[in-house]
């Protein structure tokens, strides 16, 4: 009798235990997925990034370039006068 008491609280306990460490382990596997999800986002904006600043850099480059020319013109033209 005292054996069964025993074997019913701890399929009990075993029980409680499974049911919170069941909850633990999906929340942990909604976190996971969840930082998945943020790391790919990450990777796409870093990405991004990235690719505006190269193509800023590039465009800065131009202009500079484009402003010297115009600016040996227009000495060129004051030459001229």
């Amino acid at each position: 009798m005292m054996i069964n008491i025993l074997t019913f609280i701890a399929g009990l306990l075993f029980s409680v235990i499974g049911y919170f460490l069941k909850q633990t382990m999906d929340e942990l596997k909604s976190v996971k997925d969840l930082s998945y999800r943020t790391q790919s986002k990450l990777d796409v904006l870093s990405n991004d990034h990235t690719n505006k600043y190269d193509n800023l850099t590039e465009k800065m480059s131009e202009l500079k370039e484009v402003i010297s020319d115009l600016t040996n013109e227009i000495k060129q033209l004051n030459k001229r006068n």
